[in-house]
Formats: structure tokens, C-alpha cells, sequence
């Protein structure tokens, strides 16, 4: 918890999705809220913008969220609103929109690994709106060095433009993957995550590693791959486990000798610094901030998106080699401890609020 000594004189509204729901941006929430960050403000307020599984009844949450948030939001100072595709995206426009009109300063905090595809591949009209949308905000939020030249160069002004690394609480103690032959996959089981790249690139592999499970732990299209597994005759070498969390999650860690995320694109993924946090070395795809984080080579391996033949000889080499894991998984964990941990994460958002409150620049380190 912060000490009342880092109190900043600010009234703010952090708006995303609802906090029962899965995925990164939850994770990035809940660790501002454990993390202390309310107790740092003379005022905090977290509002979900709903649940709904169809798109009636999503649309019927978000009518319910937006009439709290404009009696809410005139109380204020800041209101930071976590921002994703396509429909997210909808909905923060409206909010940082009435918000920027009432006065307030707004932080678009930007999380989606599709953004680039989506923009570019949005009509006029739609690219003319995003840039409206962050243009209004009085701080614009990325993940990683990758986006932030990616919005300077494409959306936005350059000096609004703050990176602040998504941050985990480091595990007193490291799992032991030298020790362990699992690889393992969280995250949502969907085109995005290609799940189907790492079933394919395992069918090649798990004949010489008689002991090693491929081990997904995500929602999503989990009987369509549990298919394609059956299909490529590794049915029996494969766990589907579904959303983890809590002591589930952790004993999926301690299992696991190596973790994979073979994503199309990114922002900058949770599951890939818990995983380091953990000790575990990581295999992803070098797309939007994963290059910030894995040093390919030394804290992990770096592929191209779709390349099974360099997944599957990348899992093959850690797979074979027990001290190569070990000192990978050595290696990714001291950089997140060093660039990655919640700490240093909630110092610069609290650096943000307090330079706007302040009228400058940035407190950000």
C-alpha cells in the first residue's frame, strides 16, 4: 500500500471493463486496485462498464453504466478510461467525449493489440474519429515503445503520448523449469492468440518429449482446438483447463517448464510477464510490445507470427536442454523485477495524475 507521503491531490474515475470479467486489462486493474493505487488519491472510483452476452444485452449494460457515469463524473478531477477495439473503443469515445466537454482531464489508457490493424483498416471516417478521440485527451496511455512511436507517427501529438509498462507482482520465489517438462498457454483461445500455431508446431515436437503435455489455460474456442488436436492425433498429450485463476493459475506455473504465446498481435501481454515473474522462460512472437520484454536468446525466444517450424524448434531446444531453461528463466525474471514490476507501474500512473493536477509535463520516469 502507498504511504500517505505519495498522497496526490486528485479525484479520479478509472473507467473499464467489469471486473468479473477475463482477460489483460482486468488483470492490469486489479493490480492498480491491490496494488494501493486508490489510497494514494483524495478520491477513487472504479466503474465497469458492464456485462452482456449478447449485443443487445451489452448495449443495455453500457446504457446502465453511462447514466453512472454522468451523475458520477462531474465529482472528478481525472477520469482514466482503459481502452480497447472496436467496441470499447465506441463506448470510451462517448465517455472521454462528455468528460473533455465537463472539463475534466481525460487519460486514454490504450490496451488493444489490434489497434494498428483496425486503423488501417478502418474507413476515413473512422481513422477521422480516432484521431478526434485522442486528440481531446489530455494524456494518451501505450504500452510499450512500439506503440508509442506507432501513435506519434499515425494518431496523436507526441508530447501526450506516456509509455507505462503493464506491471505484476513478482513471486517471492522463482517455479523450477528445469525440473518440469509442460509447456503452457494462457490466454483467450482465438485467432488473435493462435492456439492452432502451437497445437501444430507441438505434433512435431511431442514425439521425442514422451513427458510433456501442451497445457492451455484461457477461454474462448476451446472445443474447436480440442478438435484440431484430436485431428492432429495429440488429443491424449493435450489439458484444456479454461479461465484460471487464484491457486489453479499458480499450480499451472509451477507445473510448467516453458510458456508459449504465439499471438498475431499484442499490446503488451500479462501472461507473458507472470510467466517470467515466475521464472519460467517464455516463447511469443515478436508483435507489439514482446520485444520490450523478451530478449531473444537470453530471457527467452523470439518467432514470427505463424512459423511453426521456429516455434517448434524453439520449444524443442528448451525442452532438451533443462539449464537452458533454468538460466532463461533466470534471466526474465531479473528484467521484470528490474523494468516490470507493479511497483515502478503504479509509481508513473501516479506520476501521471500528479503532473496533471499539476499542469506539467509528466511525472513519469
Amino acid at each position: 500500500m502507498a504511504s500517505a507521503k505519495n498522497k496526490i491531490h486528485a479525484k479520479v474515475l478509472m473507467v473499464g471493463p467489469d471486473l468479473s470479467l477475463h482477460g489483460g486489462i482486468v488483470s492490469v486493474v486489479q493490480g492498480y486496485l491491490d496494488g494501493g493505487l486508490p489510497e494514494v488519491c483524495d478520491a477513487f472510483e472504479y466503474l465497469g462498464t458492464g456485462v452482456g452476452s449478447s449485443k443487445f444485452g451489452k448495449s443495455l449494460a453500457f446504457a446502465r453504466a453511462l447514466f453512472r457515469y454522468a451523475m458520477i463524473m462531474p465529482s472528478y478531477d481525472i477520469i482514466h478510461l482503459h481502452i480497447s477495439a472496436r467496441g470499447s473503443y465506441k463506448r470510451k469515445s462517448i465517455m472521454a467525449r462528455m468528460a473533455h466537454k465537463a472539463g475534466k482531464y481525460v487519460i486514454l489508457h490504450d490496451h488493444d493489440g489490434e489497434f494498428k490493424k483496425a486503423f488501417e483498416e478502418g474507413r476515413d471516417s473512422y481513422r477521422r474519429d480516432v484521431r478526434k478521440t485522442f486528440g481531446i485527451a489530455d494524456r494518451v496511455v501505450v504500452l510499450s515503445e512500439e506503440w508509442h512511436d506507432y501513435f506519434a507517427e499515425n494518431v496523436c501529438d507526441l508530447d501526450k503520448i506516456e509509455v507505462v509498462h503493464n506491471g505484476v507482482k513478482v513471486p517471492a520465489q522463482p517455479c523450477s523449469p528445469c525440473s518440469r517438462q509442460d509447456v503452457l498457454f494462457l490466454g483467450r483461445l482465438d485467432a488473435r492468440k493462435s492456439p492452432d500455431v502451437l497445437l501444430r508446431a507441438s505434433r512435431k515436437i511431442l514425439p521425442r518429449f514422451p513427458e510433456t503435455k501442451i497445457v492451455f489455460g484461457g477461454d474462448g474456442e476451446i472445443e474447436k482446438n480440442k478438435a484440431l488436436a484430436e485431428e492432429l492425433g495429440i488429443a491424449d498429450r493435450c489439458e484444456f483447463h479454461g479461465w484460471v485463476i487464484g491457486d489453479k493459475r499458480e499450480a499451472l506455473f509451477e507445473r510448467a517448464a516453458l510458456f508459449c504465446l504465439p499471438s498475431k498481435n499484442e499490446g503488451l501481454p500479462m501472461s507473458v510477464l507472470e510467466a517470467m515473474a515466475h521464472g519460467i522462460p517464455a516463447v511469443a512472437t515478436a508483435v507489439g510490445g514482446v520485444p520490450q520484454i523478451i530478449e531473444d536468446g537470453v530471457s527467452g525466444f523470439l518467432i514470427d507470427v505463424d512459423d511453426e517450424v521456429a516455434l517448434s524448434e524453439s520449444l524443442a531446444s528448451l525442452l532438451a536442454e533443462p539449464k537452458l531453461r533454468e538460466e532463461l528463466g533466470r534471466n526474465g525474471r531479473d528484467k521484470v523485477v528490474r523494468k516490470f514490476g507493479l511497483d515502478r507501474t503504479l509509481a508513473q500512473v501516479e506520476g501521471i495524475y500528479g503532473a496533471l493536477m499539476l499542469g506539467k509535463g509528466t511525472f513519469c520516469e
